[in-house]
């Protein structure tokens, strides 16, 4: 495998990505701090805007470093480096995966972490893990549809899908126990929150799973 060229790839992408993720990462981080103002309003406008950071990043870097690099026909001068389908396979996920994994990850540790400090609204870090990790798995899914299916039309069919998800959370509250849950002062990792975070976690690992073993079975990249 060359190593030297995938790492090469993978600073192209985050060259190519700065703008979005400084941008993403500041607005994360502001979010952060509305926090400790500790007023209702703006630790409800921190949450929503930190939700809101993390959804943009899941959508922001698969589109711009997978789909965009075949809209403007930029695919070419990779073809044209001694690279196989699977190390630029590995070039994608990698490079895509630690930059949204550094930010997602402070911005996930730092709002629930100050919730749960607080000493009041720790009951609302697991159904916030939940949340949070939603955006994870809409950003595996739509890296792999982006790289495996190599369609663009495809790629916002997924976004599309996956945003319609979010507007599904509110029944989650209809768990029975979970609304009681949510006010306790302290973290409750009941059964329903167990098998959701499973869920989510198996299909990020069986999305990039996936990824690689359809990209193995090709020849080339057309």
């Amino acid at each position: 495998m060359n190593r030297a060229l995938i790492a090469r790839l993978i600073l192209k992408d985050w060259y190519l990505s700065r703008l979005p993720l400084v941008l993403i990462g500041t607005t994360g981080m502001f979010s952060i701090g509305l926090l400790y103002l500790r007023r209702e309003v703006t630790g409800t406008i921190a949450l929503i805007t930190a939700l809101t950071a993390t959804i943009l990043l899941s959508i922001l870097l698969p589109l711009q470093t997978v789909v965009n690099e075949r809209k403007q026909h930029n695919l070419a001068f990779v073809m044209s480096l001694p690279i196989s389908p699977l190390e630029y396979t590995a070039a994608k996920v990698v490079g895509n995966l630690s930059a949204f994994l550094v930010l997602w990850a402070a911005i996930t540790i730092g709002v629930l972490g100050t919730l749960a400090r607080t000493g009041v609204f720790g009951g609302l870090v697991p159904f916030g893990m939940v949340v949070a990790l939603e955006p994870f798995v809409v950003f595996c899914l739509l890296l792999s549809v982006a790289i495996v299916v190599e369609s663009e039309m495809w790629a916002m069919l997924t976004m599309g899908a996956t945003n319609i998800s979010y507007s599904f959370w509110f029944l989650l509250l209809k768990i029975p126990g979970l609304p009681q849950e949510l006010k306790s002062p302290v973290a409750i990792w009941s059964r329903p929150i167990l098998l959701m975070l499973a869920g989510q976690i198996s299909v990020i690992v069986a999305s990039l799973a996936l990824t690689f073993y359809f990209q193995s079975r090709k020849r080339n990249f057309v």
